[in-house]
């Protein structure tokens, strides 16, 4: 998956430092999408149209729906009827501003105004696109992907990754080595694989994945039963019982896109410790995530072992699940997209920023078209609330839009 060039973001994986100017990274940042566009038609099965509000006509006064997905120019062409019904936000599912040229508004990930003026400046024609930073909210489910009720933390370091360069997964094993070595006791590793793994058949996986697993067992040694390794759990039932059972969780990346285990970690209540220099250009100044929810290490195996002792030594301190849902979270998800568009505060009645999710026209009006609250929408419990695969997608849509007459 993935359009652009992948070897000009790749130096970027493993090398905090790049010497470059600020207008060329910014460049090799938009290099690449993970967007699904007309060309990719092995991936049209894997198309998302994710619903924050459906269309709704409620006391004679009609409301655009809005949607947000990583198609969003194919789904305009399929349905050239789709954008009088619903505004849209199209997802990069990376580092990238999206391609797209038909949304509305594009998910940005951090608020970084150094950036936004480069893009608005080297894309004029797209100067005009409203830019919602994605990291300020989260689409997680927080009361899916919660706490469990677990005994005893059994496990000292989780990790979620995928055996690729961009997660550092050998970086994460020196730092195991260091830390076993330095304070005389090994870390209980769990890495949760989201492909599919068996040791057994390490030849099945594609070069570049034998190539990082190799590089962690040649680290490692005598030691790799330190890591336990699973691989494609459920991600509702069992996930968040893996989190339940971690006194923290890692992230190794210094570039992705909004890496999904940050968020997934402190709603489950577990700190979360990550590279200082994780997502530094794409980020500017903007926090990794909220205070009181984890720490930052140097780009450096000793360093990390050595945030990681910090961060086993003081779990006490860390209050992440509640400092998460301050300010990301579903409900805050909403709020950030909503208030991003002026039509809906110009629209909507009674409509206050920051507080659309308690707007109360808005849940009598989803009450009386869908038979179904606005947080019961939110959170899923409508078969419109996500949709998946192209040609279901069409399907639906194409009964859904007809709301507006």
């Amino acid at each position: 998956m993935g359009i652009g060039n992948y070897e000009r973001q790749s130096k970027y994986f493993n090398y905090p430092e790049i010497n470059q100017s600020r207008e060329e990274i910014y460049s090799d940042l938009d290099g690449r999408t993970n967007e699904i566009l007309e060309q990719n038609a092995d991936q049209f099965e894997n198309v998302n149209f994710s619903v924050l509000l459906p269309p709704l006509f409620y006391q004679g006064q009609f409301i655009k729906g809005l949607y947000f997905s990583e198609s969003v120019d194919l789904l305009n062409k399929l349905l050239p009827q789709l954008s009088e019904v619903f505004l849209s936000i199209a997802d990069s599912l990376w580092c990238a501003y999206p391609w797209s040229n038909t949304a509305d508004a594009y998910f940005c990930l951090y608020d970084n105004p150094s950036r936004a003026d480069w893009f608005r400046k080297t894309y004029p024609q797209r100067a005009n696109k409203i830019l919602i930073p994605g990291s300020n909210a989260d689409f997680i489910n927080e009361y899916l992907i919660a706490p469990q009720p677990i005994n005893i933390k059994d496990i000292d370091v989780l990790c979620v990754a995928n055996l690729s360069p961009v997660h550092n997964l050998p970086m994460m094993a020196k730092a195991l080595k260091i830390y076993h070595k330095k304070y005389n006791k090994p870390l209980k590793t769990t890495l949760i694989l989201e492909d599919h793994f068996d040791p057994s058949y390490v030849d099945l996986l594609t070069g570049e994945a034998q190539l990082e697993w190799q590089k962690i067992k040649t680290i490692l040694a005598n030691n790799l039963d330190d890591i336990q390794v699973v691989s494609q759990v459920d991600y509702y039932q069992e996930k968040p019982l893996y989190y339940s059972r971690s006194k923290v969780c890692l992230v190794g990346s210094l570039l992705e896109g909004k890496n999904r285990s940050l968020s997934e970690a402190m709603s489950c209540n577990t700190p979360v410790i990550c590279f200082r220099q994780f997502n530094q250009y794409v980020r500017g100044k903007a926090e990794l995530f909220p205070p009181g929810s984890g720490l930052l290490s140097e780009f450096d195996p000793e360093a990390l072992a050595d945030t990681i002792h910090t961060a086993l030594d003081n779990l006490t301190v860390f209050q992440p699940r509640f400092n998460y849902l301050k300010y990301q979270g579903r409900k805050n998800f909403f709020n950030t997209c909503l208030d991003s568009f002026s039509y809906y505060y110009n629209t909507v009645p009674d409509y206050i920023k920051g507080q659309a999710y308690n707007n109360l026209w808005l849940d009598l009006a989803l009450q009386y078209n869908y038979q179904i609250s606005l947080h019961d929408f939110l959170y899923g419990r409508s078969p419109r609330s996500h949709l998946q695969g192209l040609v279901n997608i069409y399907k639906i849509l194409n009964q859904w839009i007809t709301i507006k007459s």
